[in-house]
């Protein structure tokens, strides 16, 4: 598979964090807790009130655990990474800073594009260790920091599925909050989608479990880490052992039939049928899974069988098998994936391309940036778009703009195409592909759900407690 399928969902831009000014104008807490403070935070009274070790600037094991997995960010050094072991860890923790008045982010993966899991000024709350698994029933319970594949592995031991992401190491914490889309999104839905009830820790230190018609239960689902840390995740899973796939793969000079051809098929196909395409400055791709026979699956793809140049390949698999196929994984299993430098972007289409705006896409890949296009439909925008915090459900694709390289270069492909297929999008953005270049941000990821979003904020966390950057204040 190609390179770029297992980072597309690395979850997860030009400046690397909140600028001072922008951080001291929304968060309160930041009021309370002068930048140049931060050899003063009372670390002593932190490290006997939590199991889980403390690490600050000077501690051995601290420059390992400050980086994130985009090497973008590795100048940024928070004032101090809090690696729990438990909830109650984590409540003593937000305890801790409520007395002080110091800013919090979570981290679960350390995959958020925009470096949110980290922070010049907050102290990080790394919930990795958090990675439990159990079942009951259809109901599989996992912690925040489980990995994708790891998610994967032990649900299809019990002939199981959850819709994920594709890339192994994405953790379910930051995924669950933001959205998670993959390949089998247009049959399942989102991951946040299957979430039935949340256990979290408020800005007040209490436990809390979320569902229903719970305000927070809704801003949790789509509206990421501005909330509440969340120690745990309940989501309702559902039999699963076997899906059909398929793979093409074009050369340059098919990419606008291609990419036409696509258009057409994948965001009106029969909701089983998730697929995704791919275009770049050498080639063109498009593959998918779908949950039915490979025989009906091949007629559903058949015009991109057909495209001139095509070299297409189709079969069933069972489910794991299949995961690790999209996470370019080797047969064995998947392992760490090695940190990198990239930007990213995305865009949201909601009209079929005309073919002023498949010649800009292709010129788009042309200057350097790979261009990941999910497929919507589906389960996805049968969700009514207040029901959850995420709101984009009226789409029928994403734009993932990419590019791995040094992060000069990355940032100008990136905002070159950007510019010339924006025109053709619908003005939002997801949320896990963030970008801090974004001019309104919170307006792109949100949309209409923003206000009810910021009222929940301010009765949850009226002090500014948790702060990620670009998050709801």
């Amino acid at each position: 598979m190609p390179a770029v399928l297992a980072r597309r969902a690395l979850d997860y831009r030009p400046r690397m964090a909140l600028s001072r000014r922008e951080f001291l104008a929304t968060s309160a807490a930041a009021l309370a807790l002068p930048l140049h403070a931060h050899a003063r935070l009372p670390l002593g009274e932190l490290r006997r009130d939590v199991r889980g070790r403390v690490l600050a600037p000077g501690d051995r094991g601290y420059d390992g655990a400050r980086l994130v997995f985009n090497k973008r960010f590795d100048a940024i050094r928070p004032p101090a990474v809090v690696r729990v072991r438990d909830v109650a860890d984590v409540r003593a923790v937000v305890r801790w800073a409520g007395r002080h008045g110091v800013p919090l982010v979570v981290r679960s993966g350390g995959n958020a594009y925009n470096g949110a899991s980290t922070s010049r000024d907050a102290v990080v709350v790394d919930v990795g260790g958090l990675d439990g698994f159990r079942r009951d029933d259809a109901v599989v319970t996992v912690g925040p920091g489980l990995r994708n594949f790891d998610l994967y592995r032990r649900l299809a031991r019990r002939g199981l599925a959850l819709p994920s992401g594709s890339c192994s190491n994405v953790a379910v914490g930051g995924l669950a909050t933001g959205g998670g889309m993959g390949l089998a999104g247009r049959a399942l839905g989102l991951t946040l989608d299957r979430v039935v009830a949340f256990d979290v820790v408020t800005a007040d230190g209490q436990r809390r479990r979320v569902s229903g018609d719970d305000d927070l239960f809704w801003a949790l689902r789509g509206g990421g880490g501005s909330f509440a840390v969340v120690t745990t995740v309940h989501l309702r899973a559902r039999p699963l052992r076997r899906a059909a796939w398929f793979f093409a793969s074009y050369p340059a000079g098919a990419r606008e039939e291609v990419l036409a051809t696509w258009d057409d098929l994948a965001p009106g196909a029969p909701a089983a049928l998730t697929s995704i395409c791919t275009l770049t400055g050498a080639r063109a791709s498009a593959f998918g899974q779908f949950l039915g026979s490979e025989s009906e699956l091949r007629r559903l793809v058949a015009p991109l069988a057909r495209i001139p140049g095509a070299r297409f390949s189709a079969g069933t698999s069972d489910f794991l098998a299949l995961q690790r196929r999209w996470a370019g994984c080797a047969e064995g299993g998947c392992g760490d994936v090695p940190r990198d430098s990239f930007d990213a972007s995305s865009v949201y289409v909601a009209r079929r391309l005309s073919a002023r705006g498949r010649r800009a896409f292709v010129q788009a890949a042309d200057r350097g940036a790979t261009l990941v296009l999910d497929a919507y439909g589906g389960a996805i925008n049968r969700v009514p778009a207040a029901a959850t915090a995420f709101v984009h459900r009226d789409v029928r694709f994403s734009v993932q703009i990419l590019s791995y390289s040094p992060i000069a270069t990355a940032r100008r492909r990136v905002r070159r195409a950007r510019r010339l297929i924006a025109p053709f999008g619908n003005g939002g953005a997801y949320q896990n592909y963030a970008d801090l270049a974004l001019r309104s941000p919170r307006r792109a990821y949100y949309g209409a759900n923003l206000a009810r979003l910021r009222t929940i904020k301010a009765a949850v966390d009226p002090d500014g407690r948790f702060a990620p950057a670009q998050g709801v204040g």
